[in-house]
């Protein structure tokens, strides 16, 4: 079910000033890099060049062809999409990665173990590792403002008017409307995230259309996801290779002439037992089951050290 809250993003009205990116880090206390060499000049106007553990939402810059003999940037927003078919979701076995109440997808960190499976899964590589937490991080939506009856802090410092928020519903109609104005203008305009994926809770205008402002015209979830999905639950296919390797496990032993009940550990004396008689641990090893070829090869084996014992007696009495 697609999310019944959503963020729209009017990529049009957009100026890049990346308030929107800094009262994100304020709001979720995320530290920046503060040494110059973390982060290096990339000739682009985006800093950081890409999100991190610690960076769940960034401003992209990407210069297009010119309108009118003007420098023209297509303005992005990379952050969660809060997918309705989230893959995040569906491969987390600890259930750290959830769906919300309003639909909106965040990460429980008290339950996030770090195997990152749902930043693998992601087709939007929304899910950063932390290396200060070793667990998942990303963007939630700001669930701790809804919840406090406040909109998301991104959205509250945009000056431009180029973000929005609320019921989905509203934000696409409201998107589908501003489309249709700019279209003169941005021939090329797209509504992007009404069914990608389920449908989005990120609706944006993009009026250089889905691929010029960065955005996946066809998200898709990995193939490994896809078919993990069509398997049974983890703990399903827990239970079957734990009965496979049980069975074989059996009928390796059967095979070798393995008796479970021979052998026995005595808890008095604290040594196993074969039949009853205490083992010796400092009994020789014995190989049990050789075929003919490798009888043949042990015997030309010892053949061989008795000639190379043979052979340095004799140069010891030569010498």
């Amino acid at each position: 079910m697609a999310s019944s809250i959503a963020i729209l993003f009017d990529a049009s009205k957009c100026t890049g000033c990346k308030g929107c990116q800094v009262a994100c880090k304020q709001w979720n206390q995320l530290p920046a890099p503060l040494d110059f060499g973390d982060a290096p000049f990339s000739g682009s106007y985006e800093s950081p060049a890409e999100n991190s553990g610690d960076t769940w939402l960034r401003v992209t810059f990407d210069e297009i062809e010119p309108r009118e003999d003007e420098v023209t940037i297509a303005f992005g927003r990379d952050a969660c999409r809060h997918c309705a078919d989230a893959p995040c979701v569906s491969v987390c076995s600890s259930g750290a990665c959830h769906k919300t109440s309003n639909g909106a997808v965040a990460i429980d960190s008290s339950k996030c173990f770090g195997c990152q499976y749902c930043i693998a899964a992601c087709p939007f590589d929304s899910p950063k590792f932390c290396e200060r937490e070793k667990k998942a991080k990303k963007c939630s939506l700001c669930q701790d403002r809804l919840q406090n009856g406040l909109t998301p802090s991104c959205m509250k410092s945009c000056t431009a008017d180029a973000l929005d928020f609320g019921a989905r519903s509203d934000m696409i109609a409201k998107a589908q409307r501003r489309a249709l104005e700019i279209k003169s203008k941005f021939p090329n305009v797209e509504v992007y995230g009404v069914n990608q994926m389920g449908g989005l809770g990120v609706i944006s205008i993009l009026p250089f259309g889905a691929d010029s402002h960065r955005e996946m015209v066809n998200p898709q979830a990995p193939l490994m996801t896809q078919i993990g999905n069509m398997l049974p639950t983890v703990a399903g296919v827990g239970v079957l290779g734990a009965l496979g390797v049980t069975a074989l496990a059996f009928m390796g032993g059967r095979g070798s002439g393995y008796s479970e009940e021979q052998y026995t550990y005595d808890n008095v004396r604290r040594v196993t037992c074969d039949g009853g008689k205490p083992m010796d641990p400092n009994a020789p090893i014995v190989k049990l089951g050789l075929k003919k070829e490798e009888k043949a090869d042990t015997k030309e084996v010892k053949a061989s050290k008795k000639t190379v014992k043979a052979s340095e007696g004799e140069v010891k009495k030569n010498d």
